[in-house]
């Protein structure tokens, strides 16, 4: 499948950008391999691993300075005599074809990672971590799961949500849907699949894969632990105050990093290592229970229809995702 011609004003001049994305879909692995490909001698990984900025940051404040809130900020450790490659780690770009349009625009090669997963198990993964992130402020996945209708009509919204869709769980898991959708805008050929289960039973494989489309020779990795856990928020208003900080104070810690880096200053300042060391105090890791059984099987028949999707897009059965 070719992608689509995208006709528009030709881009800003920009000193670099990046070259590959791994746009979703969340709780299926992207965390964890966006380590593995951060710790790649010749990759430069966006810092944060997710910036959202053409999905989220764009649309909540429009006048954000591409090159210095974006490039300069998550990719201010590019070095050209050491990376061959830059990527980033997105996973709300899955659901946005804006913001693919917007890369695709900057640049017309980027290469798209989407990572797949039992919807059933991801939905589950996924509201625990929206309770981290402090998105989602009902921790009874049940409850919340039953709130999704109301939410879709704007009620019932946590004042600390980024964005209403998020909270849309069934819309979420069904990654069938949005993969069709993404490989019709982006193109078949500018996209690989990643199955969750194939990534856990053989993760080098899967990393290989990655390599070679993105273009970057194997770093003989033979090392492959689990990153992501439970994790949680001790005080979520602290936590709010160092993963959101008010506009302003964001702003001016961005441009002294930026001038720091600009001065080529290795050192991390004072604030970084501050935050650093408390959003770590102040993560608690906190084991969940198993998805009550009736629930589970509530939700295989949601993502039904789907999961049949998902298959007949990657010529695959998928079907033991349903069994019951």
């Amino acid at each position: 499948m070719n992608a689509p011609a995208i006709k528009t004003a030709p881009p800003p001049a920009l000193p670099f950008f990046p070259d590959f994305f791994i746009v979703g879909a969340p709780r299926c692995g992207t965390t964890a391999m966006s380590h593995y490909l951060a710790h790649h001698p010749h990759i430069c990984f966006s810092r944060p691993k997710e910036p959202h900025y053409f999905s989220l940051l764009q649309k909540i404040l429009p006048d954000l300075d591409i090159e210095q809130h974006y490039l300069g900020h998550c990719f201010g450790h590019f070095d050209p005599q050491q990376h061959q490659v830059m990527g980033e780690g997105s996973v709300s770009y899955l659901y946005d074809t804006e913001a693919i349009e917007h890369i695709l625009q900057l640049n017309p090669d980027a290469r798209f990672i989407i990572m797949v997963r039992n919807p059933v198990d991801m939905v589950y993964s996924y509201h625990a971590r929206l309770v981290a992130l402090l998105d989602e402020t009902e921790e009874d996945f049940a409850k919340a799961w039953r709130l999704r209708h109301q939410r879709a009509q704007g009620k019932f919204i946590p004042k600390t949500c980024r964005d209403p869709f998020l909270l849309q769980y069934e819309e979420v898991g069904k990654m069938g849907k949005y993969l069709q959708r993404f490989l019709r805008f982006a193109g078949r050929d500018r996209c690989l699949v990643i199955v969750f289960d194939d990534f856990v039973a053989q993760p080098r494989d899967a990393y290989l894969k990655i390599l070679g489309f993105i273009g970057v020779k194997d770093d003989s990795r033979s090392e492959f632990y689990p990153v992501e856990s439970n994790k949680y928020a001790r005080s979520k208003v602290l936590q709010r105050l160092l993963t959101r900080p008010p506009v302003r104070v964001a702003s001016f810690v961005a441009t002294l990093e930026h001038q720091k880096k600009r001065k080529k200053l290795k050192k991390k300042s004072p604030i970084k290592r501050l935050r650093k060391w408390l959003l770590k105090k102040n993560t608690l890791i906190k084991k969940r229970p198993p998805l009550d059984a009736a629930l589970r099987e509530e939700l295989k028949e949601t993502f039904r229809e789907d999961v049949m999707l998902l298959s007949r897009l990657l010529n695959r059965d998928l079907s033991h995702w349903l069994a019951k």
